[in-house]
């Protein structure tokens, strides 16, 4: 890197944001944070500058000018709320993905939107970048929009990706803190037993980002770990860590777990990762990511 490049990172105070903008502030570059609430939860670094902004408004080009990449990650991600609300969702996810395009143009940057499995059916898992989507719910509809706009864009990059992490002290927890927290407090839950992904690390994740800032190309990229787990095993990685538990499991189908819940949510979320193996990014083992966000999260 010649030249301490700009990224603009949206999402700067969610799970997967707030760890890309440490990441890549460590590895040099100058990170715009965009976060529309939760400052608190956006790093503070050398190398971050916090910004507020709504992008579901036309974003005031001002100081905005020289961006050599935008990373979009920010979007309204509960599949029950997106059912119920629609309209809040589209302006998130599509018009909030348009306004930064439109910002990308101004810069000739590269844009990089981090999108999901879920724009797929989830009927089979494994699915490649040229897969036909066929999304379940409202909220894999939108991001199959968002995705065709960055498509249209000379330097879109679309990230289908199954991230994992630790959210910042204060947020909502991710799935892998709830699954700590009830080990830690021997909580008795129903477990659901046919959800399988391929999951990633934020900070594996962010480390892959910050080798396709450099090593661009636009397109359709799946990022993940080279195997597959379902959510089951993940818990049973967990108790590893917490011998003691004397709570109840009862494993159960997630059309049981989530009875009564609005939106349709597919079961095989695993993707093939091959296209970014042969572009030389190495993907982990599913277990590996799995310790490594316990280990920060116990730690």
């Amino acid at each position: 890197m010649t030249k301490k490049q700009t990224i603009l990172v949206t999402g700067a105070s969610g799970m997967l944001g707030s760890k890309i903008c440490t990441i890549l502030a460590q590895k040099g570059f100058y990170v715009l944070a965009v976060y529309n609430s939760n400052q608190e939860f956006v790093p503070s670094a050398k190398n971050i500058e916090k910004l507020n902004i709504d992008i579901t408004k036309k974003i005031q080009i001002s100081g905005l000018k020289n961006i050599d990449t935008i990373i979009h990650c920010a979007a309204v991600t509960d599949v029950n709320f997106c059912e119920l609300n629609k309209d809040i969702c589209g302006k998130v996810n599509v018009d909030g993905t348009k306004n930064l395009i439109n910002l990308a143009k101004l810069s000739d940057a590269k844009f990089i939107y981090i999108s999901t499995p879920m724009v797929f059916s989830g009927k089979k898992g494994g699915y490649k970048e040229d897969d036909k989507t066929s999304p379940p719910n409202y909220y894999g509809q939108t991001k199959v929009l968002a995705e065709k706009l960055v498509l249209k864009y000379k330097k879109g990059l679309v990230i289908r990706t199954n991230p994992i992490g630790k959210r910042p002290l204060g947020a909502h927890p991710s799935f892998m803190q709830w699954f700590v927290d009830m080990a830690a407090n021997n909580r008795s839950f129903g477990l659901f037993t046919d959800v399988t992904i391929n999951p990633v690390s934020t900070a594996t994740l962010s480390n892959i980002l910050a080798e396709l800032i450099i090593h661009f190309e636009p397109g359709i990229l799946h990022i993940g770990s080279r195997d597959i787990v379902n959510k089951a095993k993940i818990w049973d990685e967990v108790l590893k860590y917490f011998p003691n538990y004397s709570g109840k499991v009862t494993r159960v189908s997630v059309n049981k777990t989530h009875t009564g819940k609005i939106a349709s949510r597919p079961h095989q979320t695993w993707l093939k990762v091959e296209k970014a193996q042969k572009l030389g990014y190495k993907m982990p083992a599913w277990k590996d990511e799995i310790n490594q966000v316990i280990k920060d999260i116990v730690n």
